[in-house]
Order: structure tokens, then C-alpha cells, then sequence
């Protein structure tokens, strides 16, 4: 019986005690998709386009007819000698609707549409750098990782010379130099591992912020430091910057918005027209009903048109259009220098790009040249050929190798991630042939 109870409370404890929770993994394109969908800045930028169309609508009801009621009551203190009352309501509706503006309604429709469009461009634009953020810091992510790694091993190997040292040591064969070198190595080594665990918790932390998730969560980042294929051109890298970069699209837009302005100071030159329709009623009672005859009371209706124009304004039309010629030819010098430096990084990271991958070609042969010298240098300190320091800077330079490849495959990659965003591409896993690029909005 006690056999059969335990069992049932086992039973009980699996079926009704929650699991631990596994802490969410993310590949680099699971982070990017994550970041792009929930990241506050791309959220904000949402909500900005949101705004802008709201506006553009706006500025297109103004072509449309306006229609206002008023109401009031107003009480005197005596008898009026028309009326004799001292009471009277008025209730009046008028509808207006322009006709002419000298181009300032459309010229101000133009420019919300063209707003409108230029914060499309800062969402895309938002989007890139987001994207160009988490890349950065996921590739730390993983070089942090494989740093971690490789001073593991080479821990090891340091523990192991400890070991053989003392061992030598203490059968009289070497010197406790030797030991006291090793026990050196060790701390070293151990130093290094602390500092690289609390760079990768760093980055952990950073890409939970981008990714909206709280900054303490367990989260793991899983990826590798693969180098991938380039084959662009420069020539190729720079034809689509120049068609689809955000921002240089929306320096294009910034100077037709200040061409709008323009139209807008210009249209106040120009006469406009309006028509309009008022009725109107007032009288003693609340009702506000009159007639034409009523002794105490009327009511009556007007239409017409209304033509203003401005003759002279001391000079201030002539001074505003100055100062938005002004504007349009600051503005299309920053559209030029725009142009000019995003020439600029893509040729610069496109050589990081080639050099970075020429260095992965390096760091491998050293790799390769600096574990044989390790294997070397422990052969002859076991056979009592070499010396402790021999072995110990080999050991060294292992370590410093295989850093130094990590660094150049993180390097590549990182530049690689920075020449797809200045060329205006969102690549979530940096892998062309197997994932299509989302380019930024084309907007007309």
C-alpha cells in the first residue's frame, strides 16, 4: 500500500508541477523579423505615417464645402423701441465654399501628400537602422561566444601545462619557475574568460532592448560566423543606393516640399474667390423663429460671392518668397552632399568587405601554423628539449590566432551587414541567395 500511495503522489507532483520554462531562442533572422515587428523606434515611425496620412486627408477636406451653425441669446435691459422685448434669440447657418486660392489649397495638398511620402521613407529608414543594430550586435553576440570557446580550450591547455609542470616539478626535473609561470598563464587565461562571459551578457542584454524583450530575460541568440558570398560590383552596390536608399529619397522629398512652400508663399499674390450661403433667424422666443413680418422677429437667407486680394503687404510676400527660394537651394545642396557620402560608405564598407574577407584567409593560415608550433612546443617540454617559456608562448599564440580569426569573420560579417543597409536592403540572415531582400518603399 505505501508502495501504490508513493507512486500516485509521484503521479500527482508530474502531471500538476508547471515545467521550467525554456528560455526563447532566436536565429539572426528570427531577431531581425522580431526587432522589425515589435522595436518601439519602427513602432513610433508606424504611428508617424499614420499621422501623415491623417494630415494629407486633411489637407484634401479643405477642398470641400464648410458649413457652420451658430446660436446665441441676449438678454437687454429694457424694451428695445422696435420691440418690446427684451429677450432675443438668434440662430444663424452658413456654408461656404471656395473657389479660387491662388493654388495655395492645392500647393498645401501637394505638400501633405509629399509628407505623407517622406515618412514612409523615415519608416524604411528607421527600419534600416534597426536592422543594421541588432546585426551588430548579434555578430558581437556570437563573436563573444566563440571567444569564449576558444579561451575555454585554451584554459585547458594552460591547466594541462599546470599540471605538467608540478608534475615535473615534483620529480626534481624543472624548475619551480616553471610552476609559478603556468599557475600565471592560468589566472591570466581565467581573467580573459570572465571578461568575455560579461561582453556576451552585455550583448544579450542590448538585443533583448532592440527586440522589446526585458532586458534580464535568459534569452539565447544561436548562429554561426559563417562567411557568406558577395558578388556585387561597385557599380551595381551604387545603382541601387542611388534608386533606394530612404534617406536619399527623402532628401528629393524635402526639396519638392520646400517647392510646395514656394507655391504656397506665391498663391497669396493672386486674388481668391469664394461663395457662400447664409440663412439666419432670430425673435423674443427660444425657438428663434421669425418671419420677414413678425413685430418681434425675422428671418432671411443671403448668397453670394466673396473676392479678396491682397494689394500690399509692405514687402512681407516678396521677403517670404525669397527666404523659400532660399530654402530650396540649401536643401538641394544637402540632397547633393547626401548623395556624395552615401557614395562614400558604400565604397568604404565594400573595401572592408574585400579586406575583411582577405584577413579570414590570413588568420587561417596562422591558425593553422600556430597550433603545429603548440604541438611542437609541448613535445619538446614533454621530452625535456624546450623550455616552459617556449611552450607557454606558443600556447599564447594559439590563443591570439584563433582570436584573431574570430575577429575577421565577425569583421566581415559586420561589414557585410553595413553595405546591405547603404544600399538600402534588409537581408534578416545576411544570406542573399537564401533569403530575398526587403527593400526599402519606392515611393513616387
Amino acid at each position: 500500500m505505501v508502495w501504490y500511495r508513493f507512486c500516485a503522489v509521484a503521479v500527482a507532483c508530474a502531471l500538476f508541477v508547471p515545467a521550467p520554462v525554456r528560455a526563447a531562442s532566436y536565429t539572426m533572422s528570427e531577431a531581425v523579423r522580431q526587432a522589425l515587428e515589435s522595436n518601439p523606434g519602427v513602432e513610433s515611425s508606424r504611428h508617424s505615417v499614420d499621422a501623415a496620412e491623417a494630415g494629407r486627408k486633411a489637407a484634401r477636406s479643405s477642398f470641400g464645402p464648410a458649413v457652420s451653425s451658430t446660436y446665441s441669446y441676449t438678454r437687454y435691459n429694457e424694451d428695445r423701441p422696435s420691440r418690446h422685448e427684451r429677450n432675443s434669440y438668434m440662430w444663424s447657418v452658413e456654408a461656404s465654399q471656395p473657389l479660387f486660392t491662388g493654388f495655395q489649397l492645392l500647393n498645401g495638398y501637394q505638400k501633405a501628400a509629399l509628407h505623407k511620402d517622406s515618412q514612409v521613407l523615415q519608416l524604411d529608414n528607421t527600419r534600416l537602422a534597426v536592422v543594421a543594430r541588432v546585426q551588430a550586435r548579434f555578430l558581437l553576440y556570437l563573436k563573444a561566444e566563440e571567444n569564449i570557446r576558444s579561451t575555454r580550450r585554451s584554459l585547458e591547455r594552460a591547466r594541462a601545462q599546470l599540471a605538467l609542470a608540478r608534475a615535473a616539478y615534483n620529480v626534481g626535473t624543472r624548475p619551480r619557475l616553471d610552476v609559478l609561470q603556468a599557475e600565471l598563464d592560468v589566472s591570466r587565461t581565467e581573467a580573459t574568460l570572465i571578461q568575455n562571459e560579461n561582453e556576451r551578457d552585455i550583448d544579450r542584454a542590448e538585443l533583448n532592448t532592440l527586440l522589446n524583450l526585458p532586458v534580464d530575460s535568459a534569452t539565447e541568440y544561436v548562429g554561426d560566423l559563417k562567411p557568406l558570398p558577395f558578388e556585387l560590383t561597385l557599380e551595381r552596390c551604387l545603382e541601387l543606393a542611388f534608386r533606394q536608399r530612404p534617406d536619399l529619397l527623402m532628401a528629393r522629398k524635402s526639396v519638392e516640399i520646400a517647392e510646395k512652400d514656394l507655391g504656397i508663399v506665391r498663391g497669396s499674390w493672386y486674388p481668391r474667390l469664394s461663395a457662400f450661403f447664409n440663412w439666419n433667424t432670430s425673435g423674443a422666443r427660444a425657438g428663434a423663429a421669425g418671419s420677414r413680418y413678425s413685430p418681434d422677429g425675422y428671418s432671411e437667407w443671403q448668397t453670394g460671392v466673396i473676392a479678396t486680394w491682397d494689394l500690399f503687404t509692405s514687402g512681407q510676400r516678396w521677403f517670404s518668397a525669397g527666404q523659400a527660394r532660399s530654402q530650396i537651394a540649401a536643401l538641394e545642396a544637402q540632397a547633393r552632399s547626401a548623395f556624395n557620402e552615401s557614395a562614400f560608405e558604400v565604397k568604404s564598407y565594400l573595401l572592408n568587405v574585400q579586406d575583411a574577407k582577405r584577413m579570414i584567409a590570413v588568420a587561417e593560415r596562422s591558425v593553422v601554423s600556430a597550433r603545429e608550433s603548440y604541438d611542437d612546443a609541448r613535445m619538446r617540454y614533454e621530452l625535456q628539449l624546450g623550455t616552459n617559456l617556449d611552450l607557454l608562448t606558443a600556447q599564447s599564440d594559439l590563443a591570439s590566432a584563433e582570436l584573431s580569426l574570430i575577429s575577421a569573420k565577425t569583421d566581415y560579417l559586420t561589414a557585410l551587414s553595413r553595405l546591405y543597409a547603404a544600399i538600402g536592403e534588409i537581408h534578416p540572415g545576411l544570406d542573399v541567395q537564401g533569403e530575398p531582400a526587403v527593400r526599402s518603399v519606392s515611393v513616387d
